[in-house]
C-alpha cells in the first residue's frame, strides 16, 4: 500500500512539472555590448535565444530583463555589460528599470566585462554610463512603489554626473542651486531580502549619490555597500530604512573609499555635513562600517543623525581615517572621523575614533589614522575662497597637460593634500569643484601600510 502511494505521488509530481506554464523556471543571462565592438560579436556568438540573449543597449536589456522576471517569477536574471560607454535611450543619459513585483526572483546587473564576457574588471574596465546635459532625473532608477525582488545586485559601473552640473566659470566651484537636484541612483521603496551595491565609481554628485529606503522582505534582510569609490560628491550616501513589518538585519559598508566628499551646503551650519550619513533607529538592527577609507571629506567622514541612544547600534571597526572635517577646523589627522550634534549641542562636534569610543556606546575598535598616500586631483585653491576676488587667469604652458587633459596650471595632482587646502575657519575655499574623470587616475591607496583599506580592483568579487 505504501509503495503504491509513493508511486502515485511520484507520478503526480511528474505531471505537475510537465503541465503547461508550470515548467521549472530557467535562469537567463543577457549580454550587452555596443554595436560594432568585439564584445558585440562575442555576445552574438554566445546567445542561444533561450537562456542567453544579446542586446546592444542597456535600456533594452532592462526592458527584456523585466519581462523575463515577470514570466519566470522565481529565476535569476543576470545582465552582463561589456566595459566601455553606454548611452541612454534617445541620447538621454538616464536608465529606468521597469517595475517588477517578483519577490522570489533575483536580478544581477554587472558591468565591466571584457570583450569575451569571460572576466570582469570593473575598477579598471568599468561600464561608463554617459550623463547628458541638462540632467532631469537619476542616472539609474528602479521604478515603482511596490516593486519587489529577492536579491538585487548593481555592480561594475562608473557614473560621473559632472557634465550635467553647473560650475562657476572663475573658481570651478559647484553651483548646486542650478545643478540637478536628483541623486545618481534611485531604488525607490524596493522590497528585498538583499541589496548589494558594489565595485562602482560615483563622482561629482551635486545632490547625493543615493540613499535607498529599502523595505525589508523578512527579518534577515540586508543592504551591503562594498568596494565602491565615492569621489567628490555632495550629500554622498544616506543609510536609512523604511518603517514596515521588518527592520533590516544589517546595513553594511565594507571596503569603500570615501574621498574628498562635501557637505550639503558650504558652511558649518549645513544640515548634512558628512560623507556617510547614518539615520535613525529604523535604519537597521545593526550598521557595520568596516575596512573603509575616509580621507579629505570636508564635512567629516561619518555623520550620525542621532546619538548612540536614539540611533541604530553601530560597529566602526578596522577603517582608515585621514584629515576629515576641515569645515569644523578640527585639529589632528584623526579629527572629523565622526561628526554630529550630541547631548543637545547647537553646533557640530568633531571626534577622532578614540574620542568617539570614549564618549559613546557605539562599538569602535581597530581603526587607523594613517596617511593613505593618495594622489588626489584638486584645483589650485590659492585665494579662491568665497567672498574673495578670484585669482587672475594664468597663461597655460604650451603642451604641458596632465593625463586628465587639463592644464597643469589649473589642476594639481597632489599627494600631499591637507585639510587647510579645502576649508579654513569654517569656510570652504572651493565647493565641490569638478573632479576630472579618468580611469587611470582613480585614487587607490599606494601606502603599503594602508593597502587593506578602501576600494581596490583586487577586491572585486
Amino acid at each position: 500500500m505504501r509503495q503504491a502511494l509513493r508511486l502515485m505521488s511520484a507520478a503526480l509530481a511528474v505531471g505537475i512539472l510537465a503541465a503547461p506554464g508550470l515548467a521549472r523556471a530557467q535562469d537567463v543571462t543577457i549580454l550587452v555590448a555596443q554595436a560594432g565592438t568585439p564584445a558585440e560579436g562575442a555576445a552574438t556568438r554566445l546567445a542561444n535565444g533561450k537562456t542567453v540573449l544579446a542586446e546592444r543597449k542597456l535600456f533594452k536589456a532592462f526592458d527584456l530583463a523585466a519581462a523575463k522576471l515577470g514570466e519566470c517569477k522565481t529565476c535569476k536574471v543576470t545582465i552582463k555589460v561589456a566595459g566601455g560607454t553606454q548611452v541612454g535611450k534617445g541620447g538621454v543619459g538616464q536608465w529606468t528599470f521597469p517595475e517588477v513585483i517578483t519577490p522570489a526572483a533575483t536580478l544581477h546587473i554587472l558591468g565591466g566585462w571584457d570583450a569575451k564576457f569571460a572576466r570582469r574588471a570593473p575598477m579598471t574596465n568599468p561600464t561608463v554610463l554617459v550623463t547628458s546635459r541638462p540632467r532631469s532625473g537619476p542616472i539609474v532608477t528602479f521604478e515603482g512603489r511596490k516593486h519587489a525582488l529577492k536579491e538585487l545586485v548593481f555592480s561594475g559601473f562608473a557614473i560621473d554626473v559632472a557634465p550635467g552640473n553647473n560650475y562657476d566659470a572663475e573658481t570651478n566651484s559647484l553651483l548646486k542651486g542650478t545643478s540637478s537636484s536628483y541623486p545618481m541612483i534611485a531604488f525607490g521603496y524596493l522590497t528585498t531580502r538583499r541589496l548589494v551595491v558594489a565595485d562602482n565609481v560615483f563622482m561629482n554628485a551635486a545632490n547625493a549619490v543615493g540613499g535607498p529606503h529599502i523595505r525589508a522582505a523578512d527579518e534577515h534582510s540586508e543592504v551591503i555597500v562594498r568596494n565602491n569609490l565615492f569621489l567628490n560628491n555632495v550629500f554622498c550616501w544616506q543609510a536609512s530604512g523604511s518603517a514596515g513589518k521588518y527592520t533590516l538585519e544589517r546595513y553594511v559598508f565594507e571596503g569603500n573609499s570615501f574621498i574628498l566628499n562635501f557637505p550639503y551646503n558650504p558652511d558649518a551650519t549645513t544640515s548634512n555635513p558628512g560623507a556617510l550619513e547614518i539615520g535613525n533607529g529604523e535604519t537597521a538592527k545593526v550598521v557595520e562600517i568596516t575596512g573603509n577609507l575616509f580621507a579629505h571629506n570636508v564635512g567629516g567622514a561619518i555623520f550620525m543623525q542621532w546619538d548612540d541612544k536614539r540611533g541604530p547600534p553601530i560597529t566602526i571597526k578596522g577603517n582608515l581615517f585621514w584629515q576629515n572635517g576641515a569645515l569644523f577646523a578640527g585639529k589632528g589627522d584623526g579629527k572629523g572621523a565622526i561628526v554630529g550634534k550630541f547631548n543637545h549641542s547647537a553646533v557640530y562636534g568633531s571626534y577622532t575614533p578614540d574620542e568617539a569610543a570614549d564618549d559613546f556606546s557605539w562599538t569602535i575598535s581597530g581603526n587607523a589614522v594613517v596617511d593613505p598616500d593618495l594622489t588626489v586631483p584638486v584645483l589650485d585653491m590659492k585665494a579662491v575662497s568665497y567672498g574673495r576676488k578670484p585669482p587672475e587667469k594664468k597663461e597655460e604652458p604650451a603642451g604641458e597637460v596632465d593625463f586628465f587633459g587639463n592644464s597643469k596650471s589649473e589642476i594639481t595632482m597632489d599627494a600631499d593634500v591637507a585639510m587647510d587646502d579645502f576649508a579654513v575657519d569654517g569656510k570652504i575655499k572651493n565647493f565641490a569643484p569638478r573632479m576630472p574623470f579618468n580611469v587611470e587616475a582613480f585614487p587607490f591607496v599606494k601606502n603599503a601600510k594602508a593597502k587593506r583599506y578602501g576600494a581596490s580592483p583586487e577586491r572585486v568579487r
